[in-house]
């Protein structure tokens, strides 16, 4: 597809994750036109190269489309990646049992983690060129693999998760079907040292505890490699595919 992209979107900037991403892609490919999207532009980093800055709200399609707008009609991204998710906050963390169900827990998790992103990609396969190869990288996470789960619990988290790749399967094989050249997956960055895994760090060895910078760096690489048969399937940091 675009091993070597021109144009890059990443929605989620200010993240621990997105904003690494943005970094790497400012150092490995100094002429790209970088756009943007996040909750608080002024939380995002300045770098080396121009970018174009965007505001945008997970939760509210509006705002989606508003930010949206700023693009050309019909633009031509190479490389689409969203860096959102959502796992805690400061009254709210991961469910151990079935006990703790409540449904406010459900509902935010499948907004930030299932709806948002899936309204985005909506929207963006809408003001995208059709007819331009796009590769759409959409952060995931292993634990929403049901095939995967052997430990139970955190089941929000691991709900919501499972939803969004089922989406993901569904915008690839539409997007095949249309004879779109689209290649949309689910990336799993590993555990890494941010805001969302803080608080479970220190059960993490630190040989397994990644940086920001060693994910995005990754990330990055599995972008780069990615094929429209790979459209729909799950990858983790190292480019190795997993199952749903």
């Amino acid at each position: 597809m675009t091993p070597t992209p021109r144009n890059v979107l990443v929605a989620g900037a200010s993240g621990g994750i997105g904003q690494a991403f943005c970094q790497q892609l400012a150092a490995q490919f100094p002429d790209i036109h970088l756009i943007r999207l996040a909750r608080d532009t002024d939380a995002l980093l300045p770098l080396s190269i121009a970018t174009q800055d965007i505001g945008f709200d997970l939760t509210d399609e509006a705002s989606m489309i508003s930010a949206l707008q700023a693009l050309p009609a019909k633009a031509e991204i190479d490389w689409v990646f969203i860096a959102t998710g959502w796992l805690h906050d400061n009254t709210t963390q991961p469910e151990k049992t079935w006990r703790n169900l409540e449904a406010d827990h459900l509902l935010r998790a499948f907004t930030l983690n299932t709806i948002g992103p899936a309204l985005l990609v909506k929207h963006l396969l809408a003001t995208l060129n059709p007819k331009h190869p796009t590769t759409i990288g959409v952060l995931s996470a292993r634990v929403g693999s049901i095939s995967d789960n052997r430990l139970g619990g955190w089941h929000s988290y691991r709900a919501s998760k499972a939803a969004l790749n089922m989406l993901i399967k569904n915008f690839a094989i539409e997007c095949n079907r249309m004879k779109r050249p689209t290649i949309i997956v689910g990336l799993q960055p590993g555990t890494t040292a941010t805001a969302l895994s803080a608080p479970f760090q220190r059960n993490v060895p630190p040989e397994h505890l990644q940086t920001t910078e060693f994910t995005a760096k990754h990330l990055l690489n599995v972008m780069q490699t990615l094929q429209l048969s790979d459209s729909g399937q799950l990858f983790d940091f190292k480019g190795l595919p997993f199952a749903p």
